[in-house]
């Protein structure tokens, strides 16, 4: 099984506070802590765990947290040749975490966004056995079109996670094989907040399948012939950040091991409800063992 991903690396730096703070408030934090992020990354290492061999296309700088990064994805036994180095700082994020896990996240794209066309295409050999190539949107927007439409023109099958959202151009969706929004992230891709005609708004753009994760409440496939619901997994959430890379990354395992996507949903569910119940992005990633294990408790 064979992944390339395309997108950020960032170095996630966790505040863990009582509740989030209001505008203008100042909180003094209970915990603070760095670990490795960035939703390109995060789908990188969690595909890894998972029993995918991948590599990662994508930038960080000649500093401290780039050195870290680096290890750390080699340790995760991602392939980091198409990682280059460059003079601009890495990329960051600064979460604020309550003890409900919920969270906000102010990101600084730093190195990411020297992700440049060039970049891709000195680095196609890379990706030249991937069965699969995902994408998000942490990198430069007209680098994740290029990226897009010259891996498609070589016969590859993409998966784009749309996050953070922005407005995509319309000659992007019939090179899509999935899409994979959240609620809020398909409403600003839809222009409309039903999830349904929002679905139904992707698929007439030329979207193959849209996969819309709904948090506690499982998620969705829908693609021309039929609808597939994904159940949730009921677990003690604690985090949330990096649930959703974790989602993406299984879902193309699971439909990689030729798995239904009734399968495939449930896999990936799993996969993501076991990332929120450890704290930070990379270092909450699960393996294939634990998700499998909480796929049979959800049985009972």
């Amino acid at each position: 099984m064979k992944i390339a991903v395309i997108g950020s690396i960032n170095m996630d730096m966790i505040f863990q506070v009582k509740r989030l703070p209001q505008k203008g408030e100042t909180l003094l934090a209970d915990h603070y802590r760095t670990v490795p992020g960035g939703k390109g990354a995060n789908q990188a290492v969690a595909a890894a765990r998972l029993g995918a061999d991948v590599t990662m296309i994508g930038a960080l700088g000649k500093d401290g947290f780039g050195d870290q990064l680096m290890e750390h994805l080699n340790i995760e036994k991602v392939n980091t040749e198409g990682v280059m180095r460059t003079e601009t700082p890495s990329g960051n994020a600064s979460i604020t975490i309550d003890k409900e896990g919920h969270n906000t996240i102010m990101v600084y794209p730093g190195a990411n966004y020297d992700v440049t066309e060039k970049w891709i295409d000195d680095k196609l050999y890379l990706v030249e056995d991937a069965e699969w190539v995902m994408f998000q949107l942490e990198t430069p927007l007209l680098t994740v079109e290029y990226g897009i439409k010259r891996l498609k023109a070589l016969g590859k099958r993409i998966l784009l996670n749309p996050a953070p959202a922005q407005i995509l151009p319309d000659s992007l969706y019939p090179l899509i094989d999935i899409i994979t929004p959240n609620e809020t992230e398909l409403s600003l891709l839809s222009g409309v907040e039903n999830t349904d005609m929002g679905v139904q708004a992707l698929l007439k753009k030329g979207v193959n399948q849209v996969v819309v994760t709904l948090g506690e409440k499982g998620s969705i496939a829908v693609n021309e012939d039929k609808t597939t619901k994904g159940k949730p997994f009921a677990v003690h959430a604690i985090d949330t950040t990096a649930a959703g890379d974790t989602f993406n990354a299984a879902l193309l395992i699971a439909l990689m091991k030729e798995k239904s996507m009734t399968d495939a949903l449930s896999f990936a569910n799993a996969a993501g409800a076991l990332a929120t119940t450890k704290m930070g992005a990379q270092s909450s990633l699960p393996t294939d063992l634990e998700v499998q294990e909480l796929i049979k408790k959800g049985m009972k």
